[in-house]
Formats: C-alpha cells, sequence, structure tokens
C-alpha cells in the first residue's frame, strides 16, 4: 500500500473543497432521501432531461467521475480517498442506472465513477479492515495507531 504523503493530503483536501458546496450537499441529501429508480427507463421517465432530480444524480456523479480520473492517473491517493468517500455506499443507487444510460449515451459516460466504484470494490475487500486495522503497521500489536 502507497503511503500517503503530505502532498497526498493538500491534493484531497483541494478536491474535498471543491466538491463542498451547497448544491453538493442538497444532492447528496436528495439522493439518500428521495431518489428512487430501480432501473435507467424508469430513471429517465422520474427525472427527465432538465429536472432537478437528474441535476443531484448528474453532481454526485461528475463528482465521483472526477476521483476516478484523478485516481486512475495516480493524482490523488486512492487509500485517502476511499478512507473518507461515500462511493461504497452510494453506488448501489447508480449501478442500477448506469448500464442502461451508457448503453444511449455511449461507453464514455461516466467511465472513470463506474472505474472507480470497482476500485473501491477491490479495496474493500484486500485493503480496509475493521477498526482501522487497515492503517496500522504490521509490527503494532497493540490495535492502537501509532502517534506521531
Amino acid at each position: 500500500m502507497k503511503k500517503a504523503t503530505a502532498q497526498d493530503a493538500e491534493i484531497l483536501l483541494k478536491y474535498l473543497n471543491a466538491m463542498n458546496t451547497p448544491q453538493m450537499a442538497d444532492s447528496m441529501k436528495w439522493l439518500t432521501s428521495e431518489f428512487s429508480a430501480k432501473n435507467y427507463k424508469e430513471f429517465t421517465t422520474k427525472y427527465p432531461m432538465g429536472s432537478d432530480g437528474l441535476g443531484h444524480v448528474s453532481r454526485v456523479l461528475g463528482s465521483f467521475e472526477l476521483a476516478g480520473v484523478l485516481v486512475s492517473h495516480g493524482v490523488l491517493n486512492e487509500n485517502l480517498y476511499f478512507d473518507i468517500s461515500p462511493i461504497g455506499f452510494m453506488w448501489e443507487t447508480f449501478e442500477k442506472i448506469i448500464p442502461g444510460w451508457q448503453k444511449e449515451a455511449g461507453p464514455a459516460l461516466w467511465e472513470n465513477a463506474v472505474w472507480l466504484a470497482a476500485r473501491h470494490k477491490k479495496w474493500e475487500k484486500d485493503v480496509w479492515k475493521p477498526n482501522l486495522a487497515w492503517k496500522l503497521n504490521p509490527d503494532e500489536s497493540s490495535g492502537a495507531r501509532k502517534s506521531r
């Protein structure tokens, strides 16, 4: 696992600052409380072009798309990003609609977000451990984080 640097933290903070807008907060709240669509067809019926719902979905997917670009190019440390990202619990919302959306608009649509979600699943399986254990050095047996 690549150890995060101060520069990695700075890049993550810049990304988070750019995403920390009232509109993004509204979109996240809307997605977790109001969004419902079983598939792309239902999604387009409920949230047509120009609707607030489509705007909310596009805003959040856009943030994952940007993160996917940055992580895949090695600019954003994936361990730092995945440690705070909501993609793990939010992706279930999107994976029902993206295949139909890509079929209609082309495979490039949201491809970095899709890649990021797949990468996150692998990270959860291979890296993440409960109780912050994945962050500890192997020689730390006390179960506490190393203080600096």
